[in-house]
């Protein structure tokens, strides 16, 4: 029975210290499980019962951002996309909430893993082809409303957005950490997010992805950032005024 991957984090003093003991236990933890027997099925029908609390509260934080958002116009985008859990995830909500809406989930990553910067995560860390997230959006019938956009978002942004100029959005996920990266996708993410809309920031004031905070410090110093009380990631979001 292989065993489970340990998540790519460097060592960290402050954030990332903070849930060092529960580390340990919670991999420990995932590894008996796989240990177990389960039909790998099941973990898919009944994932709660296997996914750790912190894991919860993320998609609990990401769907309490969807309903915020949901009587605004405008597209859902996310930005970097890895395996394609929060892509896919916001596709499952438009289609149980809006199924008559015109709402297509984007999502944007250079698909080649995570790039040297001042985060604490390990070059090249997170790669899946994205042929792969592809095929996984298809075999579960989602590609009338997911965009799989593989583009490097730290420059390509531009071009993408002078051939799709009528594009808005009413919630953007940044989830890329990279200043960069983060700093490209808010000079044109925030102009196309719909009043109302909302911005969720994943890695806000954690030493995991420092260059995020910096980039949100210089381009929206003025927006009130609001965090979600019972999430580690995401962890912070804004409603556009």
């Amino acid at each position: 029975m292989p065993q489970a991957p340990k998540k790519p984090y460097l060592q960290g003093e402050l954030e990332t210290k903070k849930f060092d003991a529960r580390r340990e236990p919670y991999w420990g933890a995932i590894n008996r499980i796989l240990e177990m027997g389960y039909d790998p099925a099941d973990l898919i029908h009944h994932a709660p019962a296997f996914a750790g609390e912190l894991n919860l509260g993320r998609f609990l934080a990401l769907y309490e951002a969807y309903k915020l958002a949901l009587p605004v116009m405008g597209h859902i985008a996310e930005a970097g996309v890895y395996i394609g859990s929060g892509t896919l995830f916001f596709a499952k909500l438009a289609r149980l909430f809006e199924p008559a809406s015109n709402t297509l989930v984007f999502g944007f990553d250079w698909f080649e893993g995570s790039a040297i910067d001042e985060t604490h995560v390990e070059e090249g860390a997170y790669f899946e082809p994205a042929e792969r997230v592809r095929e996984l959006v298809s075999v579960q019938g989602l590609d009338d409303i997911v965009r799989i956009t593989q583009l490097d978002l730290s420059k390509d942004l531009t071009g993408f957005f002078e051939e799709h100029p009528h594009l808005q959005f009413k919630l953007v996920f940044l989830d890329c950490g990279i200043y960069p990266t983060t700093k490209h996708c808010i000079e044109h993410f925030w102009p196309r997010l719909t009043p109302g809309g909302i911005l969720v920031l994943d890695n806000y004031n954690h030493e995991a992805a420092p260059g995020e905070t910096r980039a949100v410090q210089e381009l929206l110093p003025d927006q009130k950032i609001r965090a979600f009380s019972f999430a580690f990631m995401a962890s912070a979001y804004i409603i556009k005024e």
